[in-house]
Formats: C-alpha cells, structure tokens, sequence
C-alpha cells in the first residue's frame, strides 16, 4: 500500500510540473537592440552627416577606427545601439560603430541597380526623365508601396521601389 500511495504522489507530481510549464512560451526569445539608447525603433535608416565620419570596431573611441568614410549622405542601416553609438551597415554589408553625431536622420537612398530611372509621374508608361548611376545618391520624398519620389540637386522623379540601399522593405516614409 506505501508503494502504491507513491506511485499516486510521483503521477500528481509530474503533471503539476508540466502544466506549470506549459504556461511558460519557450519559443519567444528577443534580443536587445538598444542598451540606453535612442528609443528610436531598430533597424531604421540614417545617413551620413559630415564629409568626414569615422567606423569603429566597437562602442567608443577607445576601439580602433576600421573606416573612414568621406561622402556625406551615405545611407547606413542601424541594427543596434549603445548609448549615444550606433550599430551600423552600409550598403557593401561593411558593420561596426558610429557616435551618434556623426548621423542625420535626413533620408538619402544608394543607388545599387545600374540604370535606375526615374519617372516624371508613379507609372510604368510615364516619361523618364533622369537615369541614375550605381553609386548616386538621391533623397527620399516621399513613398508609398510600389513607388518613391526621390530627388537630386537638379531634378525629382519616381522610381519603382528596388534597386536601392537605405530603405526598409516594408517601409512607407513620408
């Protein structure tokens, strides 16, 4: 009978254990992004504010500086913060670390299709009226899910979404 009420005990006690756990989710795991950053929403797209900046190895300027990039408005993609630095690819896949002040928020796509073109108006039967090469640089205006008006010093046109680094692929800026 003591081997029996045992067995009763041990049986109650493992299904107690598993529909405790059951309630728990296993499968969600989220990393953090940001550690006392922005609150900004990760990933998002920044350029390049100065004619000069600096990639870093790692989070300070006590790590070595891997990149010296010398094109403002260069598109970079942000994937992490710490502090005021900020995690950063750019269009070639390049990573590492940027200060905070060294980025705009100024939207700026890179060209990266050959022969973009751009469009007096958002159709496939509208004039083009500018080609752009690999490497240009050209703001964003404006987007919506199939088109972006995007702009140069002399001229503005639309351009069917793709073909381009520095906006994110579901991403409606305005």
């Amino acid at each position: 009978m003591l081997i029996k009420n045992n067995n009763t005990f041990y049986r109650l006690f493992v299904i107690l254990f598993l529909i405790s756990f059951s309630f728990l989710s296993f499968g969600q795991t989220t990393t953090k992004l940001s550690v006392r950053g922005s609150g900004k929403e990760i990933p998002r797209f920044v350029s390049l504010k100065h004619d000069k900046a600096y990639m870093r190895k790692g989070p300070s300027r006590d790590h070595p500086i891997e990149w010296v990039y010398i094109v403002k408005g260069l598109p970079l993609k942000v994937v992490s913060e710490y502090e005021v630095w900020r995690k950063v690819i750019d269009s070639k896949g390049t990573t590492g670390w940027m200060h905070h002040t060294q980025l705009s928020r100024k939207r700026i796509i890179e060209v990266t299709a050959s022969n973009l073109e751009l469009r007096k108006k958002p159709k496939l039967d509208s004039n083009i009226i500018a080609i752009a090469e690999v490497g240009a640089l050209l703001k964003i205006e404006r987007c919506d899910n199939t088109w972006c008006r995007l702009s140069h010093e002399t001229f503005k046109g639309w351009a069917l979404r793709g073909g381009y680094y520095g906006l994110l692929e579901n991403e409606v800026p305005n």
